[in-house]
């Protein structure tokens, strides 16, 4: 999806303004040729039909030049030099030879422009040279007639050259724009990406629990309101956790502002398991090493993928009889490793959780596993956390 400035920057050029500016340069064309023909005829006057059909022929090419100049110079240049052949000196028609050649070096590589520059001087110095004595040029008139065919392809080939500066201008910076734009829509999809992973967590995490503390407690209404009574304050506790966290996710998305709220640490790992023991997932905790601050973010990864992993046993493993979190520091990092002995297989590894996971992990330059164990399942994730 483009941007506005993109779109300001290569504005579509409408048909009648491009219509109308087509006919201003042929009008223009015309307006020089007439001129040049108007001056031309009274001094080299009508005494003959070769003096009146040349400068007809240079003029009319020269009208050629702008959409076609290689063949409006071809075709200047054969008048040209048919005019020494019918006996014709140096006309004021000739500049059209001067003006088609600056068309040609405005608009082609020097491989063409040279050689038509080549050509007008081998023809201007032929020519001037013929009728020195006819029309009293001096040397260094002829000189100046020829500087001025080399002045011309030096007009052409900067126009050329400044043209096709501007023109990598304009596509530099439409380059940079469309950069910017992918740039923006990998920001908005890396965005949506984080956000859905945040809200799948808390929704998946407090949902799960919810619901097997409510069967639970459904099951014992009648013959222990006491345990049901407990479940349901559990649920209450749960469900008011959860809407905590939608509501602080939610203001951070409706403000323009950071977020100020706390995000979950690894101070709070002991009261997701305890919840999670709550709810019948009889969780144990197994740390081997000596722990240390890491960052907010890291810390976060750990605490989110733990609270992944617990769902999942909640949700797929079956009937388990343990459920080990252990956490393994070493120099380099931190291993957590999530295994249950449930009977989950391979339903736990194609969701949206493990995606979030995996996703969270390779974010902080580390890597995570999913993948059925010898009895149960397993999530293993690596953090690099040098020391």
């Amino acid at each position: 999806m483009a941007s506005p400035t993109s779109s300001r920057m290569s504005p579509a050029v409408h048909p009648v303004a491009r219509s109308a500016g087509s006919a201003r340069a042929r009008a223009l064309d015309v307006a020089v040729s007439l001129i040049v023909f108007a001056y031309n005829l009274p001094i080299q006057g009508t005494a003959s039909l070769a003096a009146l059909l040349v400068p007809v022929g240079l003029c009319l090419a020269y009208l050629l030049s702008r959409h076609r100049p290689v063949l409006a110079f071809v075709l200047v240049m054969a008048v040209a030099f048919v005019q020494p052949l019918v006996g014709l000196g140096l006309l004021v028609a000739d500049v059209m030879v001067v003006l088609t050649l600056v068309r040609v070096a405005a608009a082609r590589p020097w491989t063409v422009s040279i050689p038509t520059a080549t050509v007008a001087a081998a023809w201007t110095l032929a020519i001037t040279v013929s009728t020195r004595h006819t029309d009293g040029l001096t040397p260094g008139d002829i000189g100046l007639f020829v500087a001025i065919v080399l002045v011309a392809w030096l007009v052409g080939t900067l126009t050329r050259t400044r043209r096709l500066y501007v023109e990598s201008l304009e596509e530099r910076a439409l380059q940079a724009e469309r950069e910017r734009d992918t740039g923006t829509r990998i920001a908005v999809l890396d965005e949506r990406a984080r956000i859905a992973r945040e809200l799948h967590d808390v929704v998946s995490h407090g949902l799960s629990a919810i619901v097997l503390l409510s069967e639970g407690a459904a099951s014992m209404a009648e013959t222990d309101p006491d345990r049901a009574r407990n479940a349901m304050l559990s649920v209450r506790d749960t469900g008011r956790h959860a809407m905590t966290e939608m509501r602080s996710m939610l203001s951070v998305l409706r403000s323009e502002d950071d977020a100020t709220d706390p995000q979950p640490t690894l101070a709070g790992l002991e009261n997701l398991l305890e919840l999670s023991r709550t709810v019948g997932v009889p969780v144990t905790l197994r740390v081997e090493g000596a722990p240390r601050t890491l960052t907010a973010g890291t810390e976060l990864v750990i605490y989110r993928v733990v609270q992944e992993a617990l769902t999942n046993v909640r949700k797929h493993a079956g009937p388990v009889e343990t459920v080990e979190v252990c956490m393994r520091w070493t120099d380099d990092g931190v291993a957590v490793s999530v295994t249950d002995d449930g009977w989950g297989g391979d339903s736990a590894t194609g969701g949206l959780g493990v995606i979030g996971m995996r996703e969270r992990v390779e974010a902080v330059g580390g890597s995570l596993t999913a993948e059925p164990a010898d009895h149960g399942f397993v999530v293993h994730a690596w953090i690099p956390a040098p020391a």
